[in-house]
């Protein structure tokens, strides 16, 4: 080895981790395999009452797991509201599912506070598992009329970009 050379093995490592932190607010779960088709669950909103994704077939979904420390997650907030508020009545549903360790005592807070107009749930790690597994935060799978995933974002996503794929969906 050469003096100074770095071990494949670190720079794998290093490599593994600027992409998460580029992404997004890093996670140490690794991706499972491609899901295709978007699961169904049930997860409690922050009033406490069950929504099922099944519920909303025939929709246009946003999935957007984040969490409220997140920095890149609290910026995409205002177009949220925003794309929510312009595609809303036009069969687009935004779902917002909070991963906060702290649960619903830290989440139903910042919701009341930011006035998150759009479904917001309380996630756990079955419900990230089941759409293949989080690399960072905000991931966000845009779930076209018959449930198929058709987009997948780590990271923010830009405004043009998703309003684009949401109007092409609709």
């Amino acid at each position: 080895m050469r003096i100074g050379a770095r071990p494949l093995g670190s720079s794998v490592l290093l490599g593994a981790v600027l992409a998460a932190v580029l992404a997004g607010c890093g996670r140490s779960a690794p991706p499972q395999a491609k899901v295709t088709s978007a699961p169904d669950f049930t997860l409690k909103d922050v009033d406490g009452k069950d929504f099922r994704l099944a519920d909303t077939k025939g929709m246009v979904r946003l999935v957007d797991f984040w969490a409220t420390w997140c920095a890149p997650c609290r910026e995409e907030i205002p177009m949220f509201k925003d794309l929510h508020a312009a595609y809303g009545a036009k069969g687009f549903v935004l779902v917002g599912i909070a991963m906060d360790d702290e649960g619903l005592p830290i989440v139903k807070p910042f919701v009341d506070q930011y006035k998150l107009p759009y479904v917001t749930l309380i996630g756990n790690e079955a419900v990230a598992e089941s759409f293949g597994g989080l690399v960072g935060f905000p991931s966000a799978f845009l779930l076209d009329r018959d449930g198929r995933i058709v987009d997948t974002w780590v990271g923010a996503v830009p405004r043009a970009v998703l309003e684009k794929r949401i109007q092409s969906l609709l």
